[in-house]
């Protein structure tokens, strides 16, 4: 399995080439289309390790098992936030909405940057910091 840090840099680095992507005034399917995939392969690993991460701590007890179940329920949601964008914004659409889904794509960009830094602080801290 790839280190946490590693699963990071990689959902940071896809929500990058998004990003850099929404710096466009419009955009080509081809480019769209593996960005969003590569970003929802990284979410699907992350997810899968914090999944992993929080059912330890929850089972080990104590001041952890806590924290784990407040970042637990900070997480699901952010996955339904995930979901629904995804759902909301299918690639045809996001082309044909532009401006729509750059502001959209923003927004959820920001959230997954905080929620990362939430999940690092809580269940990782002493790994480097993440420059992506």
């Amino acid at each position: 399995m790839e280190s946490m840090h590693q699963l990071d840099m990689a959902l940071l680095q896809a929500i990058g080439a998004i990003e850099n992507l929404l710096a466009l005034p419009s955009c080509e399917l081809a480019a769209l289309s593996w960005a969003r995939y590569q970003t929802a392969k990284a979410v699907a690993a992350r997810r899968r390790a914090i999944d992993h991460m929080v059912n330890a701590a929850m089972r080990d007890g104590g001041d952890q098992a806590e924290a784990a179940r407040a970042l637990r329920s900070g997480n699901l949601d952010m996955r339904m936030v995930y979901t629904d964008h995804v759902t909301a914004w299918p690639t045809a659409r996001a082309i044909a909405n532009w401006p729509d889904y750059v502001a959209a794509s923003k927004r959820l960009a920001e959230m997954i940057r905080n929620q990362v830094q939430r999940e690092r602080e809580m269940l990782y801290p002493g790994l480097p910091p993440l420059y992506a």
